[in-house]
C-alpha cells in the first residue's frame, strides 16, 4: 500500500473541540461535509464534499479529482514535548549563529493536516493549510 496526501504537522495550545468545531464551520462554507472519528487514542476528522469524491478517495486514496479538489483530514492528540529545536540560518535571512532551545511543554495539541496533494503543486492545498493555520491563531 503506498501512502498519499500531503501530512503537515502542528502543535497548538488550542484544545482538539475548538479546532475541529472551527473547521468544520470553515469546511461547511465551502460545502465540504466532515466526519468525527476516534480510533486508537487519536481523533480524526474527515472532510469531503460529496459521495462521489468520497468514492474517489476509496479507490485513489489522497488525491486531486478532476475538480481540482480532494478529501482532507485533521488527526489530533493531546501531547506533551520534550525536545530540542536547532535554530538555523534560513535563505540567510537571519544574523545569528545555530543553537539549541530547549523545549519542555505539557498539555499541548499535536494536529496532522492531510492534503490531497503537495503545496507547490495545489492550489487547493495551499488554500486549506491557510486555512488551518486561521483556525490554529490563539
Amino acid at each position: 500500500m503506498e501512502w498519499t496526501g500531503s501530512w503537515n504537522s502542528f502543535y497548538s495550545t488550542k484544545p482538539i473541540n475548538v479546532v475541529f468545531s472551527e473547521w468544520r464551520k470553515k469546511m461547511i462554507a465551502i460545502n465540504y461535509k466532515s466526519y468525527y472519528n476516534p480510533w486508537m487514542g487519536d481523533e480524526w476528522l474527515f472532510s469531503y464534499k460529496n459521495n462521489e469524491m468520497l468514492e474517489y478517495h476509496y479507490e485513489n486514496g489522497y488525491n486531486i479529482d478532476m475538480q481540482g479538489e480532494g478529501c482532507v483530514t485533521i488527526e489530533a492528540k493531546k501531547v506533551s514535548l520534550n525536545a530540542v529545536a536547532t535554530l538555523i540560518e534560513f535563505e540567510r535571512e537571519t544574523n545569528f549563529e545555530p543553537y539549541n532551545i530547549n523545549l519542555h511543554l505539557k498539555d499541548l495539541y499535536y494536529y496532522v493536516l492531510v492534503l490531497p496533494e503537495e503545496l507547490e503543486n495545489s492550489e487547493f492545498s495551499r488554500k486549506l493549510h491557510e486555512l488551518f493555520i486561521s483556525v490554529l491563531k490563539v
